[in-house]
């Protein structure tokens, strides 16, 4: 069987809570890669580098979940850099789906803060401050996907995923990810 598809991965993130322990939590398609629990009113840079085998093209998941135990106003989540097989997925398109706790329905109880609300879902950038699942879709080698209706899926979104591609020979230049 080919490692074709096995595949570093180099994500760098900082994350805050100045009065609450909380807890990041890393999976690629639902397989847990890194768990961290993190004391309160201490900085954490985080860089996780590791291998994942995909097994065969087609469309993947990273999902950053932060949580803790209780909300704050001082605290952050900053994804850094997300990089596959030397290339960028840019984390400022990151899917964000909040927990619905008190300070979120709050928000969403005022046109302001639906409008609010609708801007960081909408335009992330790269430092959060809600606990919640951060999601990055890309699609590996997506000319190979034998899959028509995955295939299908992702033309009918009109949502243009980032694209990994598994011959290094082929990544564009622009595209390719250089650590320093």
């Amino acid at each position: 069987m080919s490692n074709r598809y096995n595949l570093k991965h180099y994500i760098a993130i900082s994350t805050f809570n100045a009065e609450s322990n909380h807890n990041l939590t890393i999976e690629i398609n639902k397989k847990n890669i890194f768990t961290k629990d993190l004391i309160k009113d201490k900085e954490y840079h985080l860089k996780i580098s590791d291998y994942f085998d995909y097994k065969k093209p087609g469309l993947n998941n990273i999902e950053i979940r932060w949580s803790g135990e209780h909300e704050c106003e001082k605290k952050y989540l900053k994804i850094f850099s997300v990089v596959i097989h030397e290339q960028h997925i840019a984390p400022h398109s990151v899917m964000i789906t909040p927990v619905q706790n008190e300070y979120i329905q709050n928000l969403l109880s005022t046109e302001e803060g639906k409008t609010s609300y609708n801007d960081t879902i909408f335009y992330p950038g790269h430092r959060h401050g809600w606990y919640g699942l951060y999601k990055f879709k890309f699609s590996l080698d997506p000319k190979e996907i034998k899959n028509a209706e995955q295939e299908s899926l992702i033309a009918m979104t009109g949502i243009k995923l980032d694209s990994i591609i598994t011959d290094v020979e082929k990544i564009i230049y622009q595209r390719r990810a250089y650590k320093k």
